[in-house]
């Protein structure tokens, strides 16, 4: 993968993250139908995946 294509797959990750933080905070009735853990999770997952994309580029081959 190169570093442009690495950088645009972080931008466009952090750019859903904040619509869906937005979407969240302006619809606090709606839930998922799992447990609070599963999603922490499913989060945690993603934001590893995310910060990942960005580092990757600067990673020494």
């Amino acid at each position: 993968m190169t570093k442009k294509n690495s950088r645009m797959i972080a931008i466009a990750m952090l750019v859903i993250a904040i619509a869906f933080i937005i979407f969240a905070f302006g619809h606090p009735e709606m839930t998922f139908p799992w447990s609070n853990t599963i999603s922490y999770l499913m989060y945690g997952a993603y934001l590893v995946v995310m910060v990942i994309m960005f580092i990757a580029p600067f990673r020494k081959k």
